[in-house]
């Protein structure tokens, strides 16, 4: 498939360009130009304008995705989030994880990093809506599999294949974590180490990614290793530079499950600055998985977004400050491009319809009135 897009201002290429054609063929970026780009009169998708900005598509390393909908409860302890996982069927799993993934569509994200019960099905439902699932298993977890190294294998070889490994490791338990990097080096994953767990200087493996950031009691080896960080900025503590680590962005569960809002706060809060906030959920984060995805460059994947600055309150675009008109503004979703084929147009899904949303919200009443009648039962007790 061939497509076209114009924009005003294209981020992610080394430098903020303006006016530019984007050329994309064979799900790759094939030209970035300031003119027009004739070769591609055949092209079946003509999108974009001057009043658009176009970027690559955000990524988030590790969240709950099953849990989205009850992520206002869980977040003030309202429910905790293991009893609710012990409730969820299959089926729950598939409709929750695509009310997420659908809701991170609606956000910009192209690429998302999920754990969680029944993570097949909770990849089936990623892909879906039609972003690219990165499968996070976790060991020694609260909600790890009783044999986390044959689901590992399981989902490795269904999931994953030459160039691309969509299928990655947690791990929050210190006495397991050699076993799990020599499982990690043995496959060629990157490994996500909760931050309960330590990093010792003893350790031979460079896929490390510690989740937090000046929390951490092992920023010191970490950043003597080059090793990296996923943070979650509203959670984190202030640590400064934050930015030679180059960390990507972890959603966790925040309550406004909005990935630019994540970023912003590392900003305003003085942890990186706004160019490098840009860059912790786009190319920072590929790049911590090996994915050739996440810069706007000739040959990379086109995983692409694209805003439109048409009319306040996102109007008008400012060529001075690009990367903090994309923070800060707000905006209007107009296009997202996975693998060069569009999932969302006009701000519309293409792959999820309003029959799957509904039966999701169906199945988080059923379990809130199964909630409900167990509360009753204690109650009465």
């Amino acid at each position: 498939m061939k497509t076209i897009v114009r924009a005003g201002i294209a981020l992610g290429a080394g430098k903020p360009l303006k006016r530019v054609y984007v050329g994309l063929q064979d799900s790759k970026i094939d030209v970035i130009s300031h003119e027009e780009l004739t070769s591609y009169e055949d092209a079946e998708l003509d999108i974009g304008g001057w009043d658009r900005i176009i970027s690559p598509g955000f990524i988030t390393l590790h969240t709950y995705l099953s849990l989205y909908p009850f992520r206002f409860r869980i977040f003030t302890a309202k429910e905790n989030a293991n009893d609710l996982i012990s409730t969820f069927s299959t089926n729950d799993s598939y409709y929750f994880s695509l009310l997420g993934a659908y809701h991170l569509l609606k956000q910009g994200v192209t690429t998302v990093g999920f754990s969680g019960p029944h993570l097949d099905i909770m990849a089936r439902a990623v892909s879906e809506v039609g972003l690219r699932p990165i499968i996070v298993v976790p060991v020694g977890c609260g909600n790890s599999p009783p044999d986390w190294e044959r689901e590992f294998r399981t989902l490795f070889s269904r999931w994953s294949h030459k160039g691309a490994n969509n299928v990655i490791l947690k791990v929050c338990d210190q006495a397991q974590l050699r076993d799990v990097l020599e499982l990690a080096r043995e496959n060629e994953v990157a490994v996500l180490i909760d931050n309960t767990v330590t990093i010792t200087d003893d350790l031979d493996f460079n896929q490390i990614i510690g989740l937090g950031g000046g929390s951490r009691l092992d920023l010191d080896i970490i950043k003597k290793k080059g090793l990296k960080l996923s943070f979650t900025p509203s959670y984190e503590v202030s640590k400064f530079p934050l930015s030679e680590f180059k960390p990507s962005v972890s959603l966790d569960l925040v309550p406004s499950f909005d990935l630019r809002q994540e970023v912003s706060y590392s900003a305003t809060r003085l942890l990186l600055t706004v160019e490098e906030a840009f860059n912790s959920m786009t190319s920072w984060g590929y790049s911590q998985l090996k994915i050739n995805s996440g810069v706007l460059n000739t040959g990379y994947i086109a995983d692409l977004v694209v805003f439109q600055y048409s009319e306040p309150p996102s109007f008008p675009l400012d060529f001075s400050s690009p990367y903090e008109t994309f923070l800060y503004s707000s905006y209007s979703l107009e296009t997202v491009i996975v693998n060069g084929e569009p999932v969302l147009d006009g701000g519309v899904p293409l792959n999820v319809g309003l029959k799957d949303v509904e039966e999701g919200l169906r199945r988080l009443e059923e379990i809130d009135r199964k909630s409900s009648e167990r509360t009753r039962s204690v109650e009465k007790g």
